[in-house]
């Protein structure tokens, strides 16, 4: 009889931790998600250079998107330098700046990171990736 509370016990907790987990890992995808949206705001705002205000043709300036980018989005997140913190470790934030055949700016960040909560030693590998264009031109 305790042999079967004991090992139900035992069974809810790794249950509820994985659950845990799991409300862990879906919570850094949708903050992340959108931490890199309004970085990528940001970085438009800061780094943009107006080459034509009555067309509305703004240019970006690549190294300051990606700099301007990456710190509003390590502030969004209350990140350290390294872009950690206790619950995300080894993170790498990308940022590539593109033109299609019409001229328009694609902004392509992908964020990667290993989330760790509950169980000491197990991480999980999550990757974000937005690819957004930037359409500047007001017609």
């Amino acid at each position: 009889m305790w042999v079967k509370v004991c090992g139900s016990i035992l069974f809810g907790l790794i249950l509820i931790v994985l659950i845990m987990d799991l409300l862990v890992i879906d919570s850094v995808y949708d903050s992340t998600g959108r931490a890199i949206e309004h970085s990528i705001d940001a970085g438009i705002v800061r780094s943009g250079i107006v080459t034509d205000a009555q067309q509305g043709k703004v240019q970006l300036e690549e190294n300051a998107l990606r700099s301007s980018t990456r710190e509003a989005f390590r502030v969004a997140l209350s990140l350290n330098s390294s872009l950690e913190n206790p619950v995300m470790k080894n993170s790498q934030f990308e940022l590539q700046l593109r033109y299609d055949a019409d001229e328009v700016p694609w902004i392509d960040v992908v964020f990667r990171t290993h989330v760790s909560f509950a169980l000491p030693g197990v991480q999980y590998p999550v990757t974000i990736h937005r690819n957004i264009p930037y359409e500047s031109v007001f017609k």
